[in-house]
């Protein structure tokens, strides 16, 4: 217990996680139960952090698909993966499916980390992909929008910029990793500018920020674009449903 403590205090003196912070604490009474059964089994103390970290990760999904579908969790395939340590290993296997030439594992390592830094639902990131590239890292849009997240050269330069990332140049956002990087970045800046409405930031950043706040409101709330990242964001958990199950035969 005492090593998921230390866990959990350094995640919130990291700035970045200080998001994470607010909920972590509301649960730790609740969970002090679960806790001490891992006490009394030694493997799981030697891997507290990496359970500490599932939790973690179990609050963001859940908090930011309530923010993006205004619904109960319970609801949502979201729910079927609390406490599943191999979530981040249906994403690699979903991956794998969509592009063989993406490097899974290495890509899903740095999905999980900027998603649980940004508190976003992995997933989510997932959901953007399919709707702008359909997880093609080489597409070029008609716009001169670059890899996997169709990122802008001249958005991703300046977001590189105020994020205090090293900027690598237009053809580096055909690298995944990379793309993801500055893509989740923005998606950071657009959520903290428009108050975590998902509504706003998720279109926002199809048609720019300035453009989205001059639409009126009722054409907004028609704008296709939201629809297309939840409709891909629900049938991506599907998958990811499918693939749990059939690992779960396997086991057994």
């Amino acid at each position: 217990m005492a090593a998921i403590l230390k866990y959990l205090i350094s995640m919130i003196k990291n700035k970045r996680c200080i998001f994470v912070s607010k909920f972590v604490f509301k649960k730790i009474v609740s969970m002090g139960l679960f806790f001490a059964m891992l006490i009394l089994n030694e493997g799981c103390v030697n891997n507290a952090p990496d359970v500490a970290r599932v939790f973690i990760q179990d609050e963001i999904r859940k908090n930011h698909s309530i923010e993006l579908l205004k619904t109960n969790t319970k609801k949502l395939d979201v729910k079927l993966f609390e406490g599943d340590v191999n979530f981040y290993r249906y994403i690699a296997e979903y991956l794998k499916k969509s592009n063989k030439k993406i490097n899974a594992e290495k890509f899903t390592q740095v999905l999980m980390n900027l998603s649980q830094n940004h508190a976003y639902d992995p997933i989510f990131i997932l959901a953007v992909i399919k709707t702008e590239s359909n997880f093609n890292f080489n597409a070029i849009g008609s716009a001169g929008e670059i890899g996997l997240m169709q990122i802008k050269p001249d958005t991703a330069k300046w977001i590189c910029n105020i994020k205090n990332i090293e900027w690598q140049g237009a053809q580096a956002l055909k690298n995944p990793e990379y793309n993801i990087l500055v893509g989740a970045s923005y998606f950071n800046f657009l959520k903290k500018n428009l108050k975590s409405q998902s509504m706003k930031y998720v279109t926002a950043y199809n048609m720019g920020l300035t453009s989205m706040k001059r639409t009126p409101t009722a054409e907004l709330n028609n704008h296709p674009y939201f629809g297309k990242v939840t409709k891909n964001y629900l049938s991506i958990y599907t998958e990811l449903k499918k693939i749990k199950k059939v690992r779960t035969k396997l086991v057994i």
